[in-house]
């Protein structure tokens, strides 16, 4: 190495050492602060009349947007407040973000999309509790909702006896998606029906591989190549025919556990470990290296698999768009015909898969907003309005009717051009569908009741036939890392659990080999991690009766 790199890499490591001390006194600093901080949330108030700056970063999917937009003016004027948007990109989000919040650049209102990222910022002293009173005075409609929706959102804010933010939900996150067969492939071997059964489903696959589904005389076809580095829906309609949820947490018997260490789970891989064994699964599909490979789309789409997992929604069938998944297969496979594929049905009748839960991100006030508390009551009124007002709702995540959408029964609400394009509506901060939880002035979901008066009637339709919500399995709290020792151990057991899962089917490890996997799933901190959940669970439960939840979600 020359004398010049060797510079260079010593300058280096002084940079990152000097933004880790820099961090370390921020962190120290904010947590004194912290100590002292007292607020007497009845003596707030929030005079309409002033105009106050907000800066605001949130969702981070909108990395051209400028300030200034249509949107962003509609939402000022409303609430005569000076919004500073703050626009990033999902990759400067998850790398720059922790950086700029230990320089003291801390926003007002910031995002956090998971449970996990919540307990960081509260720990090092960037976010501000939120008493569940203040939000239940300021927004009791949009508590109603949540409550409603997706209660379990509440464990998203929560973090050593605190609510930190404000939860959303996104109520289409809950229905579940479900796979595609080739009906072209089916014929041609022979079936004339979409396989409803698991065992139905094994039939197919096998003449998918030995039949010789395309008719070119060669055996070059597999039944299926999921994505073994997909952990939130690989093989998700096998595993949610025995109701597992093997990424999440779960209840039996009484007891919280996880789903991936049952014993159904070793018996889903029995079975996964035949169908590879007789040449349903492509070898290639333990060969992503990353959970969004396009392997198992690009392999189903050029004719050399007849299913795909969770590619069933009514998006993929969008004849609107070029994009879509039936208008490239029409495109390479000309003559193709594809269609969705039911849920299959388990050895009890159960079937489903696995959904992120309709709870969705949290929006943490910044600890320096302590100093104008009022700040915390007027965006809570914002989000109030925007969970009872529909127009509203619709405008700031939509943008304006005429101009930037239209609807009719047909197509429901659509982008006019040239908003159609999705890079000039990031731009505008016009979201794809006024479904879900999108918008970045809106991150809030909106009521179905809502959403379905804007969507198209085959959508609707699509969703009553194939993706009943009654066939989600969200795990008892939506997202696993509402346990707090998920921040030392959940990514290790992550792939602990989907490196032995792959040699288990692909037979490099014997199927006993499971009972090893679930003593050092346990020895490497999943006994922590469980007893954790089960504190959580009693938790929930007190979280529950103070903000007024009635309905709640099961543990499948």
């Amino acid at each position: 190495m020359t004398r010049r790199k060797i510079l260079a890499l010593l300058a280096f490591f002084a940079c990152i050492s000097a933004m880790y001390a820099l961090a370390e006194r921020q962190t120290r600093k904010m947590q004194a602060a912290g100590a002292e901080l007292s607020i007497d949330w009845d003596a707030v108030v929030d005079d309409p009349a002033e105009r106050l700056e907000i800066s605001w970063m949130s969702i981070p999917r909108f990395p051209t947007a400028r300030e200034g937009t249509w949107i962003e003016k509609r939402l000022e004027a409303r609430f005569n407040v000076d919004f500073k948007p703050l626009f990033t990109s999902h990759f400067a989000y998850m790398r720059r973000r922790p950086l700029v919040f230990a320089g003291g650049n801390v926003p007002d209102l910031f995002y956090a999309g998971d449970p996990v990222v919540v307990q960081k910022d509260a720990h090092h002293g960037y976010a501000l509790p939120i008493p569940y009173e203040v939000i239940q005075k300021h927004a009791p409609n949009y508590v109603r909702y949540l409550n409603e929706y997706a209660p379990s959102a509440w464990l998203y804010a929560y973090w050593k006896g605190d609510n930190y933010g404000i939860p959303t939900w996104g109520s289409s996150l809950g229905y579940p998606v479900p796979g595609i067969w080739r009906m072209d492939w089916l014929r041609n071997v022979g079936i004339d029906k979409v396989p409803e059964t698991l065992d139905e489903m094994y039939t197919a696959l096998w003449k998918f591989r030995h039949e010789d589904p395309d008719g070119n005389g060669i055996q070059d076809t597999y039944g299926m190549c999921p994505n073994a580095q997909a952990w939130f829906n690989v093989f998700g309609s096998v595993f949610g025919a025995y109701g597992i949820v093997p990424h999440g947490w779960m209840l039996r018997d009484g007891a919280v556990v996880w789903g991936g260490t049952r014993p159904e789970a070793k018996e889903i891989l029995g079975l996964l470990r035949k169908w590879y064994v007789d040449g349903l699964i492509d070898p290639d599909f333990a060969i992503g290296q990353i959970k969004s490979s396009p392997i198992p789309y690009q392999k189903f789409v050029s004719g050399k698999t007849g299913y795909l997992f969770s590619h069933g929604g009514y998006s993929s069938f969008d004849q609107y768009n070029k994009a879509s998944l039936v208008s490239v297969i029409a495109e390479l496979q000309p003559g193709a015909e594809v269609v969705v594929g039911p849920f299959p049905a388990g050895p009890e009748g159960i079937r489903g898969a696995r959904v992120w839960s309709t709870a969705a991100h949290v929006f943490v006030f910044g600890k320096q907003v302590a100093a104008a508390p009022e700040k915390v009551v007027r965006m809570l009124k914002i989000f109030e309005a925007l969970a009872v007002e529909e127009k509203l709702f619709v405008e700031v995540r939509m943008g304006q009717r005429g101009v930037h959408w239209e609807f009719d029964a047909e197509r429901g609400l659509y982008h006019l051009p040239p908003y159609d394009d999705r890079n000039v509506a990031s731009k505008h901060l016009t979201t794809l569908s006024v479904d879900g939880p999108g918008g970045f002035f809106a991150p809030c979901g909106v009521r179905p009741a809502i959403a379905d008066k804007y969507l198209p009637t085959a959508m609707l339709q699509h969703r009553e036939r194939y993706q009943r919500t009654e066939w989600a399995q969200a795990g008892l709290f939506g997202k696993p890392d509402v346990v707090p020792s998920s921040i030392k151990h959940l990514r290790d057991l992550r792939n602990l659990q989907m490196t032995v899962y792959a040699e288990i089917i692909r037979g490099e490890r014997d199927i006993d080999y499971f009972d090893d996997f679930v003593a050092e799933w346990t020895e490497r901190g999943g006994a922590e991690m469980t007893q954790e959940a089960r504190e959580i669970y009693k938790v929930r439960e007190e979280i529950y009766r103070k903000v007024g939840v009635v309905q709640r979600f099961t543990g499948r």
